[in-house]
């Protein structure tokens, strides 16, 4: 019979070394960071939870070495997700918080193992800025990566694609690669536009490559009446100009800046003809305006229970109907990734807005839906939501975000003091 230690030591290469799956018979390991891969972990872990709950009473030599195997189990399964992210510099701190907790104890078993794995982490971040730096060294080598991505132009492939795209570009993010990552959005657009591409009925190769086909199915969305059709001519709109950008189809981006006019007018037009910024009689017994804002940053914020969002763009048009429709545009976009950066949806697409209008700014002459701000040559506008998904949702989300802050508010808090 082998001694306990060395027992142990088999059961870890078991574990760590040795998972495997039968294939015709045969043992093949699992592929590092596959769903199996975890799967083999967890079943570990779980066996090693129920064995330690049944010898909790003993407290001898083999539970000792169960609740350790168990810590270094558990260890390993956050260690490989972070390796899976790329998220090495968490893997070497997971790391070097496992070795000052086992000098502590003294623990010479879990010292020696953990030690194996910070000279893997810093073997993995070496590895990691030799791939990138090579990825990197010009467009050429990312884009003939990026296609071996994409070859089997199928829905799985793309999704692998957009993962790729990602990490890439959370790495050049990170090191701060300006040039890279302004590529590096174009390529995770496109991604997006063959997923699109691949899950609707569209066919963008056709749609970006024949005027007439593309105005076939977009000109009776863009003339249409409903909120819901206009939001699918312009999600159709942004997905051909992300596909065509890099795909290079006939249809250049002139041409499709001339449809996005149409849409933005007909969004504006519709949000009028709905009367939505008379929902300000509601919060208020006057009118409401706005004056430029040097209190509030550019932002998303709660008002009421409403969620109010303050930018600045460059519009595209000089005709206040079609600046109105691109802010409100704008407005979204800038709303929607707020929600998924922290977390408060779990995927833009999953989004959908409500009632929004732009906020008239105070003028001498007339009211204005935008203030010019000279400073940076914007203009700036601020935008109200009553309804994001629901009422419920849009109460739930509103309170992760700041108030706005009132010149008024300001005077008090002074005279406080």
């Amino acid at each position: 019979m082998l001694p306990r230690p060395a027992i142990y030591f088999f059961i870890l290469w078991t574990i760590f070394i040795g998972l495997t799956l039968p294939v015709n018979g045969q043992m093949i390991p699992a592929e590092r960071g596959s769903k199996t891969f975890f799967d083999s972990i967890d079943h570990r872990i779980t066996s090693l939870q129920q064995q330690i709950e049944r010898m909790k009473q003993k407290r001898d030599v083999s539970y000792l070495n169960l609740q350790r195997e168990l810590d270094h189990t558990t260890f390993t399964r956050a260690f490989e997700e972070y390796v899976v992210d790329e998220d090495m510099e968490k893997a070497k701190e997971l790391v070097e918080n496992r070795i000052k907790r086992s000098e502590f104890r003294r623990d010479q078993s879990s010292i020696k193992f953990y030690y194996a794995y910070q000279e893997k982490a810093y073997a993995l971040i070496k590895q990691q800025k030799i791939h990138y730096q090579q990825l990197f060294l010009k467009e050429k080598n990312f884009k003939k990566e990026f296609e071996k991505y994409t070859a089997p132009c199928t829905l799985t492939a793309y999704q692998k694609t957009q993962r790729f795209v990602a990490l890439a570009l959370k790495y050049a993010e990170e090191n701060n690669l300006a040039e890279t990552v302004k590529y590096l959005y174009s390529y995770q657009s496109f991604t997006e536009a063959l997923i699109f591409d691949a899950e609707s009925d569209y066919d963008l190769a056709e749609l970006t490559n024949n005027a007439r086909s593309f105005e076939k199915v977009f000109l009776p969305l863009a003339s249409s009446d409903s909120l819901n059709s206009l939001k699918e001519a312009e999600k159709l709109l942004s997905h051909c100009i992300n596909y065509g950008r890099l795909s290079g189809s006939s249809l250049n981006g002139e041409y499709f800046k001339k449809q996005s006019m149409i849409v933005t007018s007909a969004l504006s037009d519709i949000l009028e003809r709905e009367g939505r910024e008379k929902e300000l009689a509601r919060y208020t017994d006057q009118s409401v305006v706005a004056k430029f804002d040097t209190l509030n940053p550019c932002g998303v914020f709660k008002w009421h229970n409403q969620v109010v969002v303050i930018d600045e763009f460059i519009p595209t048009s000089g005709m206040e109907n079609v600046k109105k429709g691109e802010a409100i545009i704008h407005a979204d976009k800038m709303l929607a990734t707020y929600l998924q950066k922290n977390k408060l949806c779990q995927s833009i697409d999953d989004l959908r807005f409500g009632y929004s209008f732009i906020i008239p700014y105070k003028s001498n002459a007339k009211n204005t839906s935008f203030y010019y701000n000279k400073s940076n040559q914007k203009w700036q506008y601020i935008a109200c939501y009553t309804v994001i998904v629901n009422p419920e949702y849009t109460l739930q989300v509103s309170k992760f975000m700041p108030p706005l802050f009132f010149e008024d508010e300001m005077d008090v808090a002074s005279n406080n003091l």
